[in-house]
């Protein structure tokens, strides 16, 4: 009796082990389908993008527009002390940081912004310089 029970103990033994395996066969298998699915759609979705970027250089004029807006080239001053970091500038909700020392294409109102930032520091250096002259002739006739 007891070879029976160990008979029918082995027996369920090997339908589980077979039922095991099989299920890690078709997992592996499921897996291995969703895996080339998946590659299949990255190398599509990577194709698309790569047209789509080419599409967007060949209908963009060269530097002239971009987005409809006209596009200037600039050249920020730099040295390696005050003036080394990029520059910031926002102009309507849109932001630009923009590296000195190198050329580089902005929309015209940027580089509008600059020009009117360079000559409102401009404007405040002169201003600086008459103060602190009229400063110093006031102290000397004062004897101070």
């Amino acid at each position: 009796m007891a070879t029976k029970k160990e008979a029918a103990a082995n027996e369920q033994q090997e339908v589980k082990e077979t039922a095991a395996a099989t299920a890690t066969a078709e997992a592996e298998d499921i897996i291995a389908k969703a895996k080339a699915e998946a590659a299949a759609i990255l190398a599509e979705a990577e194709a698309k993008a790569k047209e789509t970027m080419e599409a967007a250089k060949e209908t963009a004029p060269a530097g002239e527009e971009a987005n409809g807006e006209k596009m200037v080239p600039i050249r920020l001053f730099k040295d390696n002390e005050k003036y080394k970091d990029d520059v910031f500038v926002a102009v309507n909700g849109r932001s630009f940081q923009i590296k000195r020392g190198e050329t580089v294409m902005v929309p015209d109102y940027v580089a509008t912004v600059l020009e009117q930032s360079m000559a409102q520091d401009m404007a405040t250096a002169n201003l600086i310089e008459e103060e602190s002259s009229r400063y110093e002739a006031e102290a000397k006739l004062r004897n101070l």
